[in-house]
């Protein structure tokens, strides 16, 4: 894995914007979320997979694990299509009013080939969202 993208993947998250704007196209929306791609920050890796940014923004609070409460997230992924499977690279959480919750460490790039690819429970959120992405990224090659 480049460390180079690494370290875009972190300027990107270090970036983050409260609202999804015109490089941000949403691709998920219902009742309880919608999820916007950072389309502008995409990355192809030699492997095939995508370095991905997204925003999901949810209706109702959610909580953390230490119950602090939140209503939006990024998250940094490395995305595979065929399937689909991700690795997490790094979450970040947000209030309401958008101050951070909890700000989200980049895994160590020695640490990401030894990460397993999660596939995603079908009809979840994050399926039906990264379904979505992969989707929008085979209309753009």
């Amino acid at each position: 894995m480049k460390t180079g993208i690494l370290f875009c993947a972190a300027a990107l998250l270090a970036a983050s914007n409260a609202q999804a704007q015109s490089s941000w196209p949403i691709i998920l929306k219902d009742a309880s979320v919608t999820v916007a791609l950072d389309t502008a920050g995409i990355d192809l890796n030699a492997d095939g997979s995508y370095l991905t940014r997204t925003r999901w923004d949810y209706s109702k609070l959610h909580a953390l694990e230490s119950k602090r409460p939140y209503m939006a997230m990024t998250q940094s992924t490395l995305l595979k299509c065929t399937p689909v499977r991700v690795k997490r690279l790094t979450e970040s959480f947000y209030s309401a009013n958008g101050a951070v919750i909890r700000e989200g460490q980049m895994v160590n790039a020695r640490d990401i080939p030894y990460m397993t690819w999660d596939r995603l429970k079908t009809g979840s959120d994050a399926s039906k969202a990264f379904n979505s992405a992969c989707a929008l990224l085979k209309r753009k090659r």
